[in-house]
């Protein structure tokens, strides 16, 4: 600093050779230039002041720099954690999804067989019950054709003398030149034949009566009365309506349910 005040000493003394300066001016030169170097060294001062606070605030700075990274690389890491359980809980959800699904598809065909196997079951159900209805018919026909053919057998016994109606079991009975062994345990068919048989031979018709019997529709039909019962039983087609057929009521004149002119001439001889 010194140096620059006599530099500035020695140009001035330079630019006045000719003048000749008194010591008062030079001393109020020398406070000028004091002054001056006392603001230099202050905005010196201030400076390297200014200078140390920047250092502390750069230093402040990077550690608050130093911490934010240090954030955000956690924050980061708690991201990519997060990322990660997303995609794991996403890959499960999924898969719990599909399972569902194919659970689903699966209880849709179990479901599907159940109501087809309900279906066919209640087919076969309906078919049986249609077949147990047509044999309940049958039964029925069966059981009317079996009343009607006993009432016939008893319309039949009821005429024949008594000796022969009740005769025991291995007694001979002679008619004309035949011999009938009268069992206990016959068949109904064979039973009504055997009273048949035995009543035409027990009262031979007269000539009168043999034309009588030649007129009758049913004489024909006599010999059996459960022909036509056993036919009809292979006929699976038959209906209760075939009760008031033509061929039923000459089952019915027949069977004695109305007297006809056989039995009466046969009762008559």
């Amino acid at each position: 600093m010194k140096e620059m005040l006599m530099k500035d000493l020695e140009e001035s003394q330079g630019g006045k050779s000719s003048e000749v300066l008194s010591a008062t001016e030079l001393r109020v030169q020398l406070a000028q230039k004091e002054q001056e170097l006392a603001r230099a060294k202050e905005a010196l001062q201030a400076m390297k002041a200014d200078r140390k606070r920047l250092k502390g605030e750069k230093t402040d700075l990077v550690s608050q720099m130093q911490q934010l990274y240090a954030t955000l690389e956690s924050r980061e890491e708690q991201l990519r954690d997060f990322i990660r359980n997303y995609e794991q809980h996403r890959k499960e959800s999924e898969d719990a999804v599909k399972a569902l699904a194919k659970e689903k598809d699966l209880l849709e065909r179990e479901k599907w067989e159940l109501r087809r196997q309900a279906k066919e079951a209640t087919d076969h159900a309906t078919a049986l019950r249609s077949q147990l209805d047509l044999k309940d018919n049958r039964m029925k026909e069966l059981e009317a054709e079996l009343a009607m053919a006993k009432q016939s057998l008893a319309t039949l016994t009821k005429d024949v003398p008594k000796r022969h109606s009740l005769a025991m079991p291995g007694e001979t009975v002679l008619n004309g030149n035949q011999e009938w062994v009268v069992q206990a345990d016959l068949p109904l068919t064979a039973a009504i034949r055997q009273s048949q048989q035995t009543l035409y031979h027990s009262h031979p018709p007269h000539p009168a009566d043999r034309q009588a019997v030649r007129v009758s529709p049913c004489h024909s039909r006599q010999p059996s009365v459960i022909s036509d019962a056993s036919a009809a039983e292979g006929d699976r087609s038959s209906t209760p309506s075939d009760i008031h057929s033509p061929r039923h009521r000459t089952h019915s004149l027949c069977n004695g349910d109305s007297p006809g002119p056989v039995q009466k001439n046969l009762h008559n001889p």
